[in-house]
């Protein structure tokens, strides 16, 4: 229900915010944002699958997970594809992921909501393996043998 409503309310917040807006800045300004942050938003998607391979690379060479860089990546991503989409709601979420700080709040709280990973579906025990014994696994013999 929660995305439906979502779905409902951000075109509807995204005219509002046109009309108030559009009136402050005129035609020719809103149309200079609304161009200006798609072609941002455009050189971020262009620009992410480096970026994300350089900070893996650096995360791997310091030896620490790349869960951290992938995940600032996505966030990066969802950005540029929010500066893409025409609107100063979608802008300036859009704006606000590229702070640092800021997505680093949003993946805590993500964090936080999943929560650990349960452990109690650990097994711990002891194996050990034994050479095939050739006189007595054998396999039966298939059936295209049999076809004398």
């Amino acid at each position: 229900m929660p995305i439906l409503l979502a779905f409902l309310a951000i075109p509807l917040l995204e005219i509002v915010l046109f009309v108030q807006l559009g009136g402050a800045l005129g035609v020719l300004g809103t149309l200079l944002e609304i161009f200006a942050s798609g072609a941002l938003g455009v050189f971020l998607l262009r620009l992410e699958p480096y970026r994300n391979a350089t900070d893996i690379r650096a995360a791997l060479a310091q030896e620490r997970s790349p869960a951290s860089p992938m995940a600032n990546s996505a966030l990066r991503m969802i950005a540029a594809i929010l500066l893409v989409i025409p609107g100063f709601l979608t802008d300036a979420i859009g704006l606000l992921l590229l702070i640092p700080a800021v997505r680093f709040l949003a993946l805590r709280r993500v964090v936080a909501k999943a929560g650990p990973a349960p452990r109690d579906d650990i097994i711990d025990g002891d194996y050990t393996t034994h050479a095939p014994d050739t006189d007595h696994d054998t396999l039966p013999p298939s059936p295209d043998q049999n076809r004398d």
